[in-house]
């Protein structure tokens, strides 16, 4: 009652402006933001942090989805929500997902004032949702708190462990992690954030060990990359959902069948992101060879 009457007030100070700004807001959530945010930093800044970010925040997301369908809560009313979103409330996946992209990235720069960014960002994000009407102030709590949870885990298992695997056991060690992952939750963000992740665990085994792309290039260089790559990634998720989900059979009542169309698009997404363009990156020149 009290997360529903808090709604209701922070909606009482709705302007047209402030509507604009918080639906922006809430735009660094959403799944479009993350997959041009994360390939840019793999390309154009460090692939090594960039693989790193991305294992926590696809593990992120995956955990969000899976804790969503375990307590299948209920959005706030239709007449509350000022955009439309479906799906399963709690705990915030914008809320968890800021918690983890803006919090991992604070740490990685290391300075006061990325903390504070990250801090502010993750708030404004945070409190658009309860703004807009599509989750309760409790969701967004969890989401934080699970977000920082899941940093401080994996915080101290960098430090503390280090996998040193030849590259057939490492194929097959990753695999079985992720179908274990996917047998315990393959529906909502499952199968999604899967076969991403799946794609970039041997994506970057692969470039490593025989690509070896440098991200260090002039500006113009970096637009080339960040124009082409985000281009060439959308093109793919539009083309893979055409032929993948558009086959004849395939609705969304085929539960089983979906979420391995789901994996198999976002499996090549991501090994276009993580292999197969620093590998034309680098056939192209676009790195400095000083």
């Amino acid at each position: 009652m009290f997360s529903f009457s808090f709604i209701v007030w922070v909606q009482q100070f709705s302007t047209p402006a402030l509507d604009t700004f918080f639906r922006w807001v809430t735009m660094l959530g959403d799944q479009e933001y993350y997959m041009i945010a994360l390939p840019l930093v793999y390309w154009l800044y460090s692939k090594e942090f960039g693989i790193r970010f991305a294992i926590i925040f696809l593990f992120s997301a995956y955990f969000n989805s899976a804790v969503k369908y375990n307590f299948t809560t209920e959005r706030p009313d239709m007449a509350l929500r000022k955009i439309e979103m479906y799906g399963y409330s709690f705990p915030s996946g914008h809320a968890q997902g800021n918690t983890v992209f803006w919090g991992y990235l604070a740490r990685e720069i290391n300075r006061r004032w990325a903390y504070v960014v990250a801090a502010v960002l993750i708030f404004l994000v945070a409190f658009s949702r309860v703004y807009l009407g599509v989750h309760y102030p409790v969701d967004i709590i969890a989401g934080f708190l699970i977000g920082l949870l899941l940093l401080m885990g994996y915080e101290f298992l960098q430090r503390k462990f280090e996998l040193k695997l030849s590259c057939p056991t490492y194929f097959l060690f990753t695999a079985l992690v992720v179908l274990l992952l996917y047998l315990n939750h393959s529906v909502g963000d499952g199968a999604l954030t899967l076969g991403f992740a799946l794609a970039a665990l041997w994506g970057y085994r692969l470039e490593k060990d025989y690509v070896g792309f440098k991200e260090k290039a002039y500006w113009w260089q970096h637009i080339i990359k960040a124009v082409v790559g985000i281009a060439v990634l959308f093109g793919l998720r539009q083309v893979t959902r055409t032929l993948f989900i558009g086959l004849p059979g395939i609705g969304e009542e085929q539960e089983v069948l979906m979420g391995l169309m789901t994996f198999l698009r976002y499996f090549v997404m991501g090994f276009w992101v993580i292999f197969v363009a620093p590998w034309l990156f680098k056939i192209a020149g676009l790195y400095r060879r000083d």
